[in-house]
């Protein structure tokens, strides 16, 4: 009687691996982010979710992105008069 192979599924190393790999495609956005709001002055939200779709910036990204620029008191985030948010370079 021949012995049947199993077939080996995914393990949690496989698993680890992966996020690893998805984290390390991570893309840090907030220099590119800083210089786009500040060659403008102020950026208005749709204008940064458009910037950063031509520039193929994740939207997770970009989050993270301006953030860090918030936490790093570079820009600060507004509502202009017709209650958009904007984001205003500071300095």
């Amino acid at each position: 009687m021949k012995r049947r192979e199993e077939k080996r599924g995914p393990t949690l190393f496989d698993f680890v691996e992966s996020k690893q790999e998805q984290k390390a495609e991570r893309r840090d956005a907030s220099d590119e982010l800083y210089a786009f709001i500040k060659s403008r002055g102020r950026a208005t939200k749709d204008e940064v979710l458009k910037w950063a779709k031509s520039k193929g910036v994740a939207t997770a990204d970009l989050l993270r992105a301006v953030e860090r620029l918030v936490a790093d008191k570079k820009i600060r985030k507004r509502l202009d008069e017709d209650g958009n948010l904007v984001y205003e370079g500071v300095g």
